[in-house]
């Protein structure tokens, strides 16, 4: 029997679920560690990667779960665990992540939203993407992309629902004045 895959909805809401409980957590940035590790937390964006994996598999989902999954490989290696809710992702998933990420750039498929979404965190840290397999056809891809492609198409409005993901280019948009 196939197991159910949570929608993407689902997934966004799961993680609305973890970020309104680690923002419960208090004091400095090791003792909201330790309050994270604590409640068990951290055992649920390994989780939540593999739901967006698996949804790779539908068509209708495929881009915007690969959005999500890379964005969460990436963010973890950018945010400190206790403000991301992300403490170690399976080196396997992120691997997946970004292999799938290097097939789809290959193949000429990123749209442009995607492509700006690269630009910006390529320009920020590069690192993930080296590391777990997308270091030839992505950068190719945003090539002639500054940090910044994003300025001109990006409205808080295309970010809801959108998980962790959302939640970070809301902030980036509303940081910026747009």
């Amino acid at each position: 029997m196939k197991k159910a895959v949570p929608t993407l909805p689902a997934l966004a809401g799961w993680e609305d679920a973890i970020l309104a409980s680690i923002g419960g957590a208090t004091g400095t940035i090791e003792e909201r560690d330790a309050q994270v590790q604590r409640s068990g937390i951290y055992a649920e964006y390994p989780a939540i990667l593999a739901c967006y994996l698996d949804r790779l598999v539908s068509e209708a989902d495929h881009t915007e779960a690969l959005k999500r999954a890379v964005f969460l490989v990436w963010w973890s290696a950018i945010e400190p665990p206790p403000l991301s809710g992300i403490s170690e992702l399976p080196e396997r998933y992120a691997r997946e992540t970004m292999q799938t990420l290097e097939s789809v750039a290959l193949c000429g498929e990123l749209d442009d939203e995607f492509r700006a979404m690269l630009a910006w965190y390529h320009s920020i840290l590069a690192a993930p993407f080296d590391l777990f397999g997308a270091e030839r056809y992505v950068p190719e891809a945003i090539r002639g992309l500054t940090r910044d492609a994003w300025r001109s198409q990006f409205h808080t409005s295309q970010f809801q629902q959108r998980g962790q993901l959302g939640r970070y280019w809301r902030s980036v948009l509303t940081t910026s004045g747009r």
